[in-house]
Protein backbone atom coordinates (compact mmCIF):
# COMPACT_ATOMS: atom_id res chain seq x y z
CA UNK A 1 0.00 0.00 0.00
CA UNK A 2 0.85 4.03 -0.50
CA UNK A 3 1.99 5.51 2.52
CA UNK A 4 -0.14 8.54 3.99
CA UNK A 5 0.74 12.12 4.35
CA UNK A 6 -1.42 14.57 4.64
CA UNK A 7 -2.16 15.51 0.99
CA UNK A 8 -2.27 18.82 -0.62
CA UNK A 9 -5.00 18.37 -2.95
CA UNK A 10 -8.37 16.35 -2.05
CA UNK A 11 -10.21 15.04 -4.69
CA UNK A 12 -13.80 14.95 -4.66
CA UNK A 13 -15.95 12.87 -6.36
CA UNK A 14 -19.68 11.43 -5.84
CA UNK A 15 -20.85 8.68 -7.74
CA UNK A 16 -24.32 6.71 -8.40
CA UNK A 17 -24.31 3.56 -10.44
CA UNK A 18 -21.19 4.52 -11.94
CA UNK A 19 -19.76 1.28 -13.29
CA UNK A 20 -19.37 1.72 -16.80
CA UNK A 21 -16.52 4.52 -16.51
CA UNK A 22 -15.67 4.50 -12.61
CA UNK A 23 -12.87 2.21 -12.98
CA UNK A 24 -11.23 4.58 -15.83
CA UNK A 25 -11.63 8.08 -14.05
CA UNK A 26 -10.56 6.37 -10.64
CA UNK A 27 -7.23 5.18 -12.94
CA UNK A 28 -6.62 8.56 -13.90
CA UNK A 29 -6.50 10.38 -10.81
CA UNK A 30 -4.13 7.39 -9.64
CA UNK A 31 -1.98 8.18 -12.65
CA UNK A 32 -1.37 11.78 -12.19
CA UNK A 33 2.32 12.90 -11.95
CA UNK A 34 1.35 15.03 -8.84
CA UNK A 35 1.28 12.38 -6.13
CA UNK A 36 0.22 14.09 -2.81
CA UNK A 37 -3.86 13.68 -3.20
CA UNK A 38 -6.47 12.55 -1.30
CA UNK A 39 -9.55 10.57 -3.18
CA UNK A 40 -12.70 11.23 -1.06
CA UNK A 41 -15.68 9.11 -2.50
CA UNK A 42 -19.45 9.45 -1.74
CA UNK A 43 -21.01 6.30 -3.15
CA UNK A 44 -24.56 7.70 -2.96
CA UNK A 45 -26.55 4.41 -2.50
CA UNK A 46 -25.78 2.49 -6.20
CA UNK A 47 -27.34 -0.21 -6.78
CA UNK A 48 -25.18 -1.80 -9.33
CA UNK A 49 -21.35 -3.08 -8.84
CA UNK A 50 -20.42 0.48 -8.01
CA UNK A 51 -19.80 -0.56 -4.77
CA UNK A 52 -17.12 -3.61 -5.39
CA UNK A 53 -15.00 -1.44 -7.73
CA UNK A 54 -14.83 1.42 -5.13
CA UNK A 55 -14.00 -1.27 -2.08
CA UNK A 56 -11.16 -2.46 -4.77
CA UNK A 57 -9.36 0.48 -5.10
CA UNK A 58 -9.79 1.53 -1.58
CA UNK A 59 -7.88 -1.72 -0.58
CA UNK A 60 -5.27 -0.85 -3.32
CA UNK A 61 -4.46 2.76 -2.23
CA UNK A 62 -4.74 4.31 0.82
CA UNK A 63 -5.17 7.63 -0.51
CA UNK A 64 -9.42 6.84 -1.82
CA UNK A 65 -11.20 7.04 1.03
CA UNK A 66 -14.95 5.43 0.13
CA UNK A 67 -17.88 6.62 2.60
CA UNK A 68 -21.39 5.33 1.90
CA UNK A 69 -24.45 7.29 2.05
CA UNK A 70 -27.40 5.29 3.85
CA UNK A 71 -29.63 7.17 1.64
CA UNK A 72 -29.77 9.02 -1.63
CA UNK A 73 -28.80 12.22 -0.95
CA UNK A 74 -28.07 13.80 -4.50
CA UNK A 75 -25.05 15.56 -5.80
CA UNK A 76 -25.44 18.80 -3.68
CA UNK A 77 -25.57 17.29 -0.37
CA UNK A 78 -22.87 14.33 -1.34
CA UNK A 79 -20.29 16.68 -2.32
CA UNK A 80 -20.71 18.93 0.67
CA UNK A 81 -20.55 15.81 2.97
CA UNK A 82 -16.86 14.80 0.71
CA UNK A 83 -15.69 18.92 1.60
CA UNK A 84 -16.19 18.13 5.38
CA UNK A 85 -13.84 15.32 4.92
CA UNK A 86 -11.21 16.64 3.08
CA UNK A 87 -7.48 17.21 4.44
CA UNK A 88 -5.90 19.35 1.64
CA UNK A 89 -5.02 22.81 1.24
CA UNK A 90 -6.93 22.41 -1.95
CA UNK A 91 -10.02 20.60 -3.22
CA UNK A 92 -10.35 19.53 -6.48
CA UNK A 93 -13.91 18.29 -8.01
CA UNK A 94 -13.59 14.89 -10.20
CA UNK A 95 -16.93 13.15 -12.22
CA UNK A 96 -17.29 9.16 -11.89
CA UNK A 97 -17.30 9.66 -15.95
CA UNK A 98 -14.39 11.48 -16.73
CA UNK A 99 -10.76 11.51 -17.26
CA UNK A 100 -8.18 13.73 -15.95
CA UNK A 101 -5.27 13.71 -18.05
CA UNK A 102 -1.97 13.11 -16.35
CA UNK A 103 -0.59 16.66 -15.44
CA UNK A 104 -3.87 17.83 -14.30
CA UNK A 105 -3.01 17.80 -10.69
CA UNK A 106 0.35 18.77 -11.00
CA UNK A 107 -0.36 21.87 -13.58
CA UNK A 108 -3.68 23.27 -11.44
CA UNK A 109 -1.40 23.03 -8.17
CA UNK A 110 1.44 25.28 -9.69
CA UNK A 111 -1.43 27.75 -11.10
CA UNK A 112 -3.04 27.95 -7.77
CA UNK A 113 0.21 28.60 -5.79
CA UNK A 114 1.57 31.09 -8.19
CA UNK A 115 -2.05 33.21 -8.23
CA UNK A 116 -2.39 33.50 -4.79
CA UNK A 117 -5.53 36.25 -5.02
CA UNK A 118 -7.31 33.31 -6.89
CA UNK A 119 -9.60 31.02 -5.03
CA UNK A 120 -11.09 28.78 -7.94
CA UNK A 121 -9.99 28.20 -11.11
CA UNK A 122 -11.00 25.27 -13.78
CA UNK A 123 -9.29 24.42 -17.06
CA UNK A 124 -9.45 23.77 -20.52
CA UNK A 125 -10.93 20.74 -21.91
CA UNK A 126 -12.33 18.24 -24.32
CA UNK A 127 -15.80 16.88 -24.77
CA UNK A 128 -15.49 13.44 -25.95
CA UNK A 129 -18.76 11.31 -27.09
CA UNK A 130 -19.04 7.47 -28.46
CA UNK A 131 -15.10 8.11 -29.48
CA UNK A 132 -15.43 11.63 -31.00
CA UNK A 133 -13.59 14.47 -29.51
CA UNK A 134 -14.32 18.25 -29.64
CA UNK A 135 -12.45 20.99 -27.98
CA UNK A 136 -14.06 22.98 -24.89
CA UNK A 137 -14.32 26.47 -24.75
CA UNK A 138 -10.79 27.20 -27.32
CA UNK A 139 -9.69 30.71 -27.50
CA UNK A 140 -12.36 32.43 -24.80
CA UNK A 141 -10.86 34.22 -22.17
CA UNK A 142 -10.14 33.23 -18.83
CA UNK A 143 -9.85 36.13 -16.80
CA UNK A 144 -11.76 36.71 -13.44
CA UNK A 145 -13.86 39.64 -15.35
CA UNK A 146 -14.78 37.83 -18.31
CA UNK A 147 -16.17 35.18 -16.00
CA UNK A 148 -17.93 37.46 -14.17
CA UNK A 149 -19.59 38.60 -16.85
CA UNK A 150 -19.89 35.15 -19.01
CA UNK A 151 -22.01 34.36 -15.61
CA UNK A 152 -24.88 36.70 -16.62
CA UNK A 153 -25.63 34.35 -19.77
CA UNK A 154 -24.38 31.15 -19.08
CA UNK A 155 -21.75 28.79 -17.16
CA UNK A 156 -18.42 29.28 -18.45
CA UNK A 157 -16.76 27.15 -15.53
CA UNK A 158 -15.95 23.58 -16.20
CA UNK A 159 -17.40 21.62 -12.71
CA UNK A 160 -15.69 18.16 -13.06
CA UNK A 161 -12.19 20.54 -14.15
CA UNK A 162 -12.63 23.23 -10.67
CA UNK A 163 -9.66 23.60 -8.32
CA UNK A 164 -10.28 25.47 -4.96
CA UNK A 165 -8.47 26.78 -1.65
CA UNK A 166 -10.36 24.54 0.46
CA UNK A 167 -11.03 27.09 3.12
CA UNK A 168 -13.17 29.05 0.73
CA UNK A 169 -15.25 25.39 -0.40
CA UNK A 170 -15.93 24.94 2.91
CA UNK A 171 -17.10 28.20 3.91
CA UNK A 172 -19.20 28.11 1.29
CA UNK A 173 -20.58 24.60 0.43
CA UNK A 174 -23.17 23.88 -2.38
CA UNK A 175 -26.70 24.72 -2.17
CA UNK A 176 -28.84 21.65 -1.47
CA UNK A 177 -32.50 22.97 -2.48
CA UNK A 178 -30.29 22.41 -5.95
CA UNK A 179 -30.83 19.52 -8.16
CA UNK A 180 -28.53 20.63 -10.88
CA UNK A 181 -27.47 23.18 -11.08
CA UNK A 182 -25.40 23.49 -7.74
CA UNK A 183 -22.20 24.44 -9.30
CA UNK A 184 -23.76 27.79 -11.14
CA UNK A 185 -25.39 28.87 -8.18
CA UNK A 186 -21.87 28.08 -6.12
CA UNK A 187 -20.27 30.50 -8.76
CA UNK A 188 -22.56 33.21 -9.14
CA UNK A 189 -22.23 33.24 -5.34
CA UNK A 190 -18.39 33.63 -5.04
CA UNK A 191 -18.56 36.69 -8.35
CA UNK A 192 -21.55 38.41 -5.34
CA UNK A 193 -19.03 37.99 -2.44
CA UNK A 194 -15.98 39.22 -4.79
CA UNK A 195 -13.48 35.99 -4.89
CA UNK A 196 -11.87 35.50 -7.80
CA UNK A 197 -11.76 33.33 -10.23
CA UNK A 198 -9.80 31.92 -13.39
CA UNK A 199 -9.71 29.46 -16.33
CA UNK A 200 -6.02 27.66 -16.56
CA UNK A 201 -6.07 27.65 -20.66
CA UNK A 202 -4.75 24.43 -21.14
CA UNK A 203 -7.08 20.88 -21.33
CA UNK A 204 -6.12 18.99 -18.64
CA UNK A 205 -9.82 17.27 -18.60
CA UNK A 206 -11.56 14.57 -21.13
CA UNK A 207 -15.35 15.43 -20.30
CA UNK A 208 -17.48 12.51 -21.17
CA UNK A 209 -20.98 13.43 -22.96
CA UNK A 210 -23.63 10.62 -22.90
CA UNK A 211 -27.30 9.95 -22.80
CA UNK A 212 -27.36 9.56 -18.99
CA UNK A 213 -26.17 12.66 -17.92
CA UNK A 214 -28.53 14.84 -15.55
CA UNK A 215 -28.02 18.13 -18.63
CA UNK A 216 -30.02 15.89 -20.94
CA UNK A 217 -32.23 14.85 -18.72
CA UNK A 218 -33.96 17.30 -16.14
CA UNK A 219 -34.27 20.29 -18.89
CA UNK A 220 -37.59 21.66 -17.16
CA UNK A 221 -35.73 21.62 -14.03
CA UNK A 222 -33.09 23.20 -15.00
CA UNK A 223 -35.15 25.50 -16.34
CA UNK A 224 -36.36 26.80 -13.22
CA UNK A 225 -33.23 26.44 -10.63
CA UNK A 226 -31.27 28.70 -13.43
CA UNK A 227 -33.70 31.48 -13.40
CA UNK A 228 -34.08 31.37 -9.55
CA UNK A 229 -30.10 31.88 -9.44
CA UNK A 230 -29.84 34.23 -11.72
CA UNK A 231 -32.88 36.28 -10.49
CA UNK A 232 -30.39 36.66 -7.83
CA UNK A 233 -27.50 37.31 -9.65
CA UNK A 234 -28.86 39.93 -11.11
CA UNK A 235 -30.73 41.28 -8.84
CA UNK A 236 -27.58 41.91 -6.65
CA UNK A 237 -25.13 43.15 -9.44
CA UNK A 238 -27.59 44.34 -12.09
CA UNK A 239 -30.88 44.68 -11.53
CA UNK A 240 -33.99 42.51 -11.61
CA UNK A 241 -35.61 41.02 -15.39
CA UNK A 242 -39.24 41.96 -15.86
CA UNK A 243 -41.31 39.01 -16.84
CA UNK A 244 -41.21 39.31 -20.52
CA UNK A 245 -37.30 39.77 -20.48
CA UNK A 246 -37.25 36.96 -17.91
CA UNK A 247 -38.65 34.39 -20.68
CA UNK A 248 -36.44 35.17 -23.61
CA UNK A 249 -33.31 34.91 -21.31
CA UNK A 250 -34.06 31.37 -20.47
CA UNK A 251 -35.31 30.56 -24.17
CA UNK A 252 -33.41 32.70 -26.35
CA UNK A 253 -30.12 34.00 -23.96
CA UNK A 254 -29.18 30.91 -21.14
CA UNK A 255 -30.89 27.73 -23.13
CA UNK A 256 -31.00 28.91 -27.01
CA UNK A 257 -34.08 26.75 -27.79
CA UNK A 258 -36.37 30.05 -29.22
CA UNK A 259 -33.85 32.39 -30.43
CA UNK A 260 -34.78 36.07 -32.03
CA UNK A 261 -32.06 38.34 -32.97
CA UNK A 262 -34.58 41.29 -32.56
CA UNK A 263 -35.30 40.49 -29.11
CA UNK A 264 -31.65 39.96 -28.37
CA UNK A 265 -30.29 43.17 -29.42
CA UNK A 266 -32.65 44.63 -27.15
CA UNK A 267 -31.26 41.93 -24.20
CA UNK A 268 -27.87 43.46 -25.11
CA UNK A 269 -29.09 47.15 -24.89
CA UNK A 270 -30.58 46.41 -21.41
CA UNK A 271 -27.94 44.36 -19.77
CA UNK A 272 -25.17 47.37 -21.50
CA UNK A 273 -26.69 49.72 -19.33
CA UNK A 274 -27.53 47.68 -16.09
CA UNK A 275 -24.19 46.40 -16.06
CA UNK A 276 -21.80 50.15 -16.26
CA UNK A 277 -21.92 50.24 -12.40
CA UNK A 278 -20.69 46.81 -11.15
CA UNK A 279 -19.11 44.75 -14.51
CA UNK A 280 -16.91 46.55 -17.53
CA UNK A 281 -17.97 47.66 -21.22
CA UNK A 282 -15.35 45.40 -22.62
CA UNK A 283 -16.28 42.41 -20.69
CA UNK A 284 -20.12 42.65 -20.96
CA UNK A 285 -19.40 42.77 -24.74
CA UNK A 286 -17.30 40.13 -24.42
CA UNK A 287 -20.23 38.23 -22.95
CA UNK A 288 -22.80 39.46 -25.29
CA UNK A 289 -20.55 38.37 -28.34
CA UNK A 290 -19.86 34.76 -26.99
CA UNK A 291 -24.06 34.78 -26.98
CA UNK A 292 -23.79 35.89 -30.97
CA UNK A 293 -21.15 33.61 -31.98
CA UNK A 294 -23.39 30.36 -29.96
CA UNK A 295 -26.60 31.60 -32.35
CA UNK A 296 -24.44 31.28 -35.27
CA UNK A 297 -23.38 27.48 -34.35
CA UNK A 298 -27.64 26.78 -33.86
CA UNK A 299 -27.66 27.84 -37.52
CA UNK A 300 -28.68 31.27 -37.09
CA UNK A 301 -29.32 33.18 -40.51
CA UNK A 302 -26.00 34.95 -41.67
CA UNK A 303 -27.95 38.02 -42.25
CA UNK A 304 -29.85 37.46 -38.46
CA UNK A 305 -26.04 37.29 -37.27
CA UNK A 306 -24.72 40.23 -39.10
CA UNK A 307 -27.77 42.25 -37.49
CA UNK A 308 -26.18 41.56 -34.22
CA UNK A 309 -22.71 42.21 -34.57
CA UNK A 310 -23.34 46.03 -35.97
CA UNK A 311 -24.49 46.41 -32.93
CA UNK A 312 -20.78 46.27 -31.52
CA UNK A 313 -18.27 48.66 -31.17
CA UNK A 314 -16.17 48.24 -34.36
CA UNK A 315 -12.79 48.92 -32.45
CA UNK A 316 -13.71 45.87 -29.29
CA UNK A 317 -15.32 43.70 -32.39
CA UNK A 318 -11.49 44.28 -34.52
CA UNK A 319 -9.58 43.73 -31.34
CA UNK A 320 -12.11 40.95 -29.85
CA UNK A 321 -11.49 38.79 -33.48
CA UNK A 322 -7.40 39.66 -33.26
CA UNK A 323 -7.42 37.53 -30.08
CA UNK A 324 -9.56 34.79 -30.63
CA UNK A 325 -7.85 33.90 -34.11
CA UNK A 326 -5.00 34.18 -32.04
CA UNK A 327 -5.42 31.93 -29.22
CA UNK A 328 -8.11 29.13 -30.74
CA UNK A 329 -5.94 27.68 -33.00
CA UNK A 330 -3.57 26.75 -29.96
CA UNK A 331 -5.99 25.52 -28.13
CA UNK A 332 -7.92 23.43 -30.97
CA UNK A 333 -3.63 21.97 -31.69
CA UNK A 334 -3.58 20.85 -28.33
CA UNK A 335 -6.53 19.02 -28.42
CA UNK A 336 -6.26 17.36 -31.53
CA UNK A 337 -2.52 15.92 -30.09
CA UNK A 338 -4.33 14.84 -26.89
CA UNK A 339 -7.31 13.09 -29.01
CA UNK A 340 -4.75 11.77 -31.80
CA UNK A 341 -2.54 10.06 -28.88
CA UNK A 342 -6.02 8.54 -27.10
CA UNK A 343 -6.81 6.98 -30.57
CA UNK A 344 -10.17 9.51 -31.04
CA UNK A 345 -11.78 11.11 -33.98
CA UNK A 346 -12.33 14.08 -34.16
CA UNK A 347 -15.60 15.82 -34.83
CA UNK A 348 -16.49 16.39 -38.51
CA UNK A 349 -16.89 19.79 -39.95
CA UNK A 350 -15.81 21.60 -36.54
CA UNK A 351 -15.10 24.98 -36.98
CA UNK A 352 -12.82 27.12 -34.56
CA UNK A 353 -15.09 29.69 -34.09
CA UNK A 354 -17.74 30.06 -37.03
CA UNK A 355 -18.87 33.91 -35.77
CA UNK A 356 -15.58 35.11 -37.83
CA UNK A 357 -15.39 32.40 -40.53
CA UNK A 358 -16.55 34.02 -43.92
Amino acid sequence: MIGLKTPEISVIMSVYNGETYLKEAIESVINQTFKNWELIIINDCSVDSTGEILADFAAKDERIKVHSNEVNLKLPTSLNKAISLCEGKYIARMDADDICLSDRFEKQYKFMEENSDIMLSSCRFMTVKNGVYASGGAGGRCDDRALRAMLLVTNPILHPGVIAKAEVMKKLNYDTTLTCTEDLELWTRMAIENYKMAILPECLLIYRLHDKQITSTTLERQHTEVLKIQQKYYGTLLKEMDEEMQKFYISGVYFKESIDIHRFLEYAKWLRNAAKKNFDKSSINYALLEILAEYKRHGVSKADILKGMLAFNPCFLAKEIIRRKKAAPKDILQCIKIANDMGLRQTAGTKVYPIFKK
